[in-house]
């Protein structure tokens, strides 16, 4: 017994050395879609001094502690919000203040997200000089009617406009974001959506089947019933088409809504679907450490920007809830962020990690296999092309 535990605690160690990804969340934006559920926030005059130095603030909070001190950066994802209505010298001098704390891997990814506006793309040459290294641009659609559905601010040229602007920039590495599946878009809506993004030859390419969150306009308009959502035939019909698009001009699937060319997979997201650590800063932002084999640590910020900015300024901290995951929680994190990629979990990884393998762990997995949408591929359990489809279905089960 005292050997195994002196065996998990070198291995925590080890992983404690492992570089890790940072998230940086700027929450304001001019108008908040009546899709959008994530914190965000419209004001008048954006604090964009006061918010930077506190993220200053709670960046040397967290390089001075134990576990994130001396450990290198895989990733930096600047996300919001819009992130891009910071100018390009904030961002630098955030960048700056990262750089003098933690060590950047060679191969360093610095994300940054962007809306296709005239606005934004005119800071991107500027973001570039200063170091981020991926724009992630917010398209959705290139149909006017369905930006307006979406209540998205900019036309179809504006991100014409912007992907150009990127490309002037000297960005190699950027990802384009289109959500598909809204009511009134045709088959023809999405294919021309799809064939105009491919026009600009991305490295990658999000592509997210709209959902319909609560606590957002959408909600409310659906349960007034103004919104009709697709059939889920429509749905299924849409995503084998962004697939079959995409495929075609070279960009493999790797996560459920995720489409890349060789070597372009976001080094970010995928750190967070192995489950890497990774340290959150601003208002809202979450974090994550593995503590063992079996359990981790997760905790996240004070949402608000003003109060996060005030508990930042009063001690350096803004965290207000903090848990420890256990053997049951950690196996069922281990098994529903590795299917949301296309290769999918290694079983003889799962079962040193838990003790059983996933099928003693969750009976139910005999019966997906049955039904076809899980399929064993030499060591590894994934997800079939009809799983993918019903995805959330079956991570409903590791909840």
């Amino acid at each position: 017994m005292r050997q195994r535990s002196r065996k998990n605690m070198l291995r925590v160690m080890a992983a404690g050395q492992e570089p890790f990804s940072l998230y940086l969340h700027i929450p304001y934006c001019v108008r908040k879609c009546p899709y959008c559920d994530f914190n965000v926030q419209v004001v008048r005059k954006i604090p964009e001094p006061e918010y930077t130095q506190a993220l200053a603030r709670e960046l040397k909070l967290h390089a001075q502690s134990d576990f994130w001190r001396g450990r290198s950066l895989l990733s930096i994802f600047f996300g919001g919000g819009t992130p891009s209505v910071f100018t390009p010298g904030s961002i630098g001098g955030i960048l700056e203040t990262i750089v003098s704390f933690f060590r950047f891997e060679p191969d360093i990814e610095i994300s940054l997200e962007a809306n296709p506006d005239r606005e934004d793309s005119k800071h991107f040459p500027g973001y570039r000089s200063r170091g981020v290294n991926r724009l992630s641009l917010g398209a959705q659609s290139f149909q006017p009617h369905l930006l307006q559905f979406l209540g998205r601010l900019h036309t179809a040229e504006d991100t014409r406009d912007a992907l150009r602007a990127i490309r002037r920039a000297g960005f190699e590495n950027f990802s384009l974001d289109l959500i598909y599946g809204s009511p009134g878009q045709s088959l023809a809506d999405l294919r021309s959506d799809l064939q105009e993004a491919l026009n600009f030859t991305p490295p990658h390419v999000s592509a997210y089947n709209l959902t319909i969150e609560e606590k957002t306009v959408f909600h409310r308009l659906y349960r007034e019933g103004k919104i009709v959502p697709l059939s889920e035939e429509e749905e299924i019909a849409m995503a084998g088409l962004v697939e079959a698009e995409l495929a075609g001009a070279g960009l493999e699937r790797y996560e459920i809504s995720n489409y890349a060319r060789p070597g372009r997979d976001s080094k970010h997201n995928v750190n967070y679907w192995q489950g890497g650590d990774y340290l959150g800063v601003g208002a809202g932002a979450h974090s994550y450490k593995r503590l063992s084999d079996v359990g981790g640590q997760r905790w996240h910020n004070e949402k608000h920007p003003r109060r996060y900015m005030e508990r930042i300024a009063a001690q350096g901290s803004a965290v207000t809830e903090e848990e420890k995951t256990d053997l049951r929680q950690s196996a069922a994190e281990f098994m529903f962020l590795g299917l949301r990629m296309t290769r999918g979990v290694l079983v003889a990884e799962f079962s040193r990690r838990f003790g059983k393998n996933p099928g003693q762990f969750y009976p139910q997995i005999s019966a997906w296999l049955e039904e076809g949408l899980i399929e064993e591929k030499g060591d590894r359990l994934r997800l079939t092309r009809r799983g993918l489809m019903v995805a959330n279905s079956i991570f409903v089960e590791f909840v």
